[in-house]
Order: C-alpha cells, then structure tokens, then sequence
C-alpha cells in the first residue's frame, strides 16, 4: 500500500469509527432526549447530528466530490422541526458514505492541493481537520447524554 492510499484508510476508518460511537451513543435515547438541550446556551445532539452531516457534505462532497449539496449552516443549529431520530442518522450514514466515496477517489496529487476553502489549508490538511471536528462533536455528544439523563 503506498502512502496515499493508507492515507485515505486511515481517513475513512477513523471516521467511520465515530460515525459507529455516534450510533452506540445516540442509539438507547429518546426523540425528545436527541433534541434536548440541557446546557444553556447549548446545542442538542440532533443538531450536532445535523451540523456534522451539513460540514462533511460541505466541505467533502460539494467542494471536493461536485455533489451540488448546498448547505444551510444555520439549519443545522435552529431546526425546530426536529427530525426522527432514524431520518437524523441516517443523514450522518450518507454523509459519511459520502467523506468516503470522495477520498477514496483523490489521486495522490489531490492531498497537496489547495482547498477551495482556503482557511483549510490543502486537502490533506483540511480531511485531517474535518475528521478532528467530527471527534469534538462526538465527545460533545457524550457530554449533552450525559447531562440530558441526571
């Protein structure tokens, strides 16, 4: 295996990794648990769940992969609809199916290119970033669980 391709392995791994914790976290609590927030102000994790699918089909799939997504970032932290628990997460699934479609198809040159987001950094740079803020977000999660249930 060369070094782009362990690269994109251990890109997709790690995030599929939290993707599965975020499951296991979000799996045993109720609709109106996903959408408590017990810290005020704060976040409910329907809405970190929402936040984390809208930046990786952002960043991932409209500006790397051309998906076309258009995202609506202020959504993803007033939705007052408040999806199912299911519809929630399996946005997240695609969302990450998505993270990895479009890496898996970078060629090596792809890593050292530029962004379009600049603040980014290259695309190396800007995947290690994205798969970081998922894993803040996750431990987040744990944190508002834990809070919404004493």
């Amino acid at each position: 295996m060369n070094l782009a391709n362990a690269i994109k392995s251990a890109l997709c791994n790690e995030l599929k990794v939290l993707c599965r914790e975020i499951h296991d976290l979000v799996s045993p609590i109720t609709e109106e648990q996903l959408w408590a927030k017990p810290i005020n102000p704060g976040n409910s994790v329907g809405h970190l769940l929402l936040h984390l699918a809208g930046n990786l089909n952002h960043f991932v799939g409209a500006h790397l992969g051309h998906t076309g997504y258009q995202r609506d970032r202020d959504r993803e932290f007033n939705e007052t609809g408040r999806p199912a628990k299911a519809e929630v997460l399996q946005s997240l699934d695609d969302s990450v199916a998505t993270f990895e479609r479009v890496v898996s198809a970078l060629d090596e040159d792809s890593f050292l290119q530029p962004h379009p987001e600049a603040r980014l950094g290259n695309v190396l740079e800007a995947l290690i970033h994205l798969v970081a803020h998922f894993a803040l977000h996750r431990g987040q999660m744990t944190y508002l669980i834990r809070a919404s249930q004493s």
